[in-house]
């Protein structure tokens, strides 16, 4: 664990100085003066595209769908590229999806699909590592020939449909490639010329991407273009009437197909002024015109929905302007990068009041939250390489309990560990199907758990619509310094109707008890729906409650007021309670494979003891001792010693002879609760 403390740590200062980079703190713009050119709305007001589609031409579409129905819907976030390959042929495609629907409904629990960018792009590659990412849009009227034809995107959206899984498209309007005819056009100086941001000299801009480079020579001429991400990306023009009208026209011909919604790239880029290069009024305003004149155009036979990628971080009122007003709507989701990072921060700093500063409710019944703990992107990497499933199932009951619209990336509901790669292509390597079947039938596994979760949801829409959030303080003190203690945090979910109560374990400490601000709750009655067993461990001590016998990184999940409800997920594991003998719990090593736990150790002739728990009770005994001892390489003189009763500090001690000192290395399995010990 402390390799993991290290790694998370470099993961943590890299995504700061990313998110920093990212957030547009500032203008970027260090010029005296803004070219007036740049400043000119151009291009032709009346102007229609050559593809040009009407609502009317809808076909293939959801039907009884409600408003808001996204705030009910669990997506899942597909890599295409890298999901599953129908044909062999290397490369992830719409009939691979087609095949795993089952798979996401009925195994997970999703119940809608975000695709990655589909798109005809520039740099296309089948090899595994060669970063094929698609936001470097070639045409936006085809899709990407390495995933199929538009029959097989269709089939997919008609299936997806069948089985009431919804659909969302990726949708880059900032940017195109540079093998886009547009931009070809636009650097020959044809009709298209104003399609994209020109001007005469190189301007120093710098929109909070980190590149001091943004002004790129014309291949064709002597001007210069705008791209706010790299060279191979030209910004398009919005101030530019047709390129305005023409991206509408490209969301409603794919609407028109059967999506229900689509997620926007880097919507902060838009249009730049004299004052600022991000989130500027200009920008606002397109998104309020593709609300009004497309995406509400729907409403009355297909509700659609967009959903806006602004990574804005420590800015709640940045991030909520996205949504616009009831007067002026924009957004109807917007990506929280905030709560994702709260999850991840509250395990690695060990305090329980990170999570809950960060924890938002969705804003309304129509408007959402999209909550995530990993995507395609540098933001916080894979939950799978920390190791340690414990804290990979804690991080991921962090995100799904809570009353926002949950993301799942790809291969994060396995734990998937990054694949071998530099760079943001470390997070979009191939699922590996075999895991997932491991994963299936074993229902204490991580994505059992995801699934438990999701059922969960789907058996309280309310309270995870729009449910309250109240934290219960901490109680707990630490006697030596009489300071609180965050180790662990609670928190309820409650309506009208019904109360969850959420408990989470943010570390391993010896007397497995704490104690919550009661904050008027009623625990006469309760059913615990998740945890490591279904013991009655809440009580009240004085005006706090006490949650007694919790396991290290466990995630307790409680129905308050009917002691009925049946358990929806067990975490079946064993874990070293406390901190025997200075051996910390973070100095365990945990074998996923072979399901245990290994122990190296340099003894010294003495006594040492362990206090196991397990899923199945208070303690654990691990059988009488010398019959699991490797007796060839451990001396006769050694004693073993187990015990089951309660109150005891051990249920093994263990204490080598005199003559027996040295390296050993201890192997506990947990599935047969046998060890064997060996000197190295």
């Amino acid at each position: 664990m402390k390799k993991v403390k290290f790694y998370l740590c470099t993961v943590l200062l890299s995504a700061v100085l990313f998110a920093s980079c990212s957030n547009g703190s500032s203008s970027g713009n260090d010029d005296s003066s803004f070219p007036e050119h740049l400043l000119s709305y151009v291009g032709n007001e009346s102007y229609i595209s050559p593809k040009n589609v009407s609502v009317k031409d809808a076909e293939n579409q959801s039907t009884d769908l409600k408003d808001g129905w996204w705030n009910d819907t669990a997506f899942y976030h597909i890599w295409v590229k890298s999901f599953c390959d129908s044909n062999d042929d290397g490369c992830g495609d719409f009939n691979g999806i087609k095949s795993k629907l089952d798979y996401i409904k009925n195994d997970l629990g999703c119940d809608g699909i975000w695709l990655s960018p589909i798109f005809e792009c520039d740099y296309k590659s089948k090899s595994p590592s060669v970063n094929m990412h698609g936001y470097d849009v070639k045409d936006y009227y085809a899709v990407n020939n390495y995933f199929g034809t538009e029959d097989d995107l269709l089939s997919l959206i008609q299936a997806c449909h069948d089985k009431n899984i919804k659909i969302i498209f990726d949708f880059v309007p900032n940017h195109t490639g540079k093998g886009n005819a547009w931009f070809t056009d636009s650097c020959e100086g044809g009709e298209k010329k104003d399609w994209y941001v020109w001007n005469n000299s190189k301007l120093n801009w710098n929109p909070g991407m980190g590149s001091s480079d943004t002004w790129h020579k014309n291949p064709q001429g002597n001007d210069y273009y705008y791209a706010a991400f790299w060279e191979g990306q030209p910004d398009l023009n919005f101030r530019n009437y047709e390129v305005r009208e023409e991206m509408k026209n490209v969301v409603r011909y794919w609407l028109n197909k059967g999506f229900d919604g689509l997620r926007i790239d880097a919507v902060r880029y838009l249009i730049e002024t004299e004052k600022s290069l991000v989130d500027t009024q200009e920008t606002h305003e397109w998104f309020r015109e593709l609300r009004t004149k497309v995406i509400d155009s729907y409403k009355e036979t297909s509700p659609k929905f967009m959903v806006c990628e602004a990574w804005i971080e420590n800015n709640r009122p940045a991030l909520d302007a996205y949504f616009g007003s009831e007067q002026k709507p924009e957004f109807n989701m917007v990506l929280d990068f905030n709560q994702g990072r709260g999850c991840y921060n509250s395990i690695y700093n060990s305090d329980g009041r990170i999570l809950t500063s960060t924890l938002y409710k969705n804003p309304s019944e129509i408007k959402g939250y999209g909550t995530f703990i990993g995507n395609h992107d540098e933001y916080m990497g894979r939950i799978g390489t920390w190791g340690y499933v414990p804290s990979i199932k804690l991080i991921t009951a962090m995100s799904l309990l809570r009353p926002t619209v949950p993301f799942i990336y790809y291969g994060n509901e396995i734990g998937m560990q990054e694949g071998n790669y530099n760079g943001d292509l470390r997070l979009r390597t191939k699922l590996n199907w075999e895991d997932v079947e491991k994963q299936r039938n074993d229902n204490s596994s991580i994505l059992s758990l995801n699934k438990a979760l999701l059922a969960l949801r789907k058996e309280y829409p309310a309270l995870f619509r729009n449910g309250t959030v109240t934290e219960l303080e901490s109680a707990t003190i630490d006697t030596e310094t009489n300071n609180s203690v965050y180790t662990a945090t609670a928190y309820t979910i409650s309506d009208r109707k019904d109360t969850l109560l959420c408990v989470y374990s943010l570390a391993n400490i010896s007397d497995n008890k704490f104690w919550f601000d009661r904050g008027g709750l009623d625990i006469s009655s309760y059913s615990v729906l998740i945890g490591v067993n279904n013991k009655k461990n809440l009580s009240l001590y004085g005006s706090d409650i006490e949650v007694e016998y919790i396991a290290p990184y466990e995630t307790r999940v409680y129905y308050i007021g009917d002691n009925t409800k049946e358990m929806l997920f067990t975490d079946k594991r064993l874990f070293l309670r406390g901190d025997m003998n200075g051996w910390g719990y973070d100095e365990m090593l945990y074998d996923s494979e072979k399901r245990c736990f290994d122990l190296w150790y340099k003894l010294d002739p003495d006594s040492y003891q362990f206090k196991f728990d397990a899923y199945c009770d208070r303690t654990l005994s691990y059988g009488s001792g010398e019959e699991n001892i490797d007796g060839k390489s451990v001396s006769l003189g050694e004693t073993m010693q187990t015990s089951t009763e309660e109150g005891k500090n051990t249920n093994f001690l263990f204490t080598p002879s005199s003559s027996a000192s040295g390296t050993y290395r201890f192997t506990f399995y947990e599935d047969d609760n046998t060890f064997v010990i060996t000197q190295e």
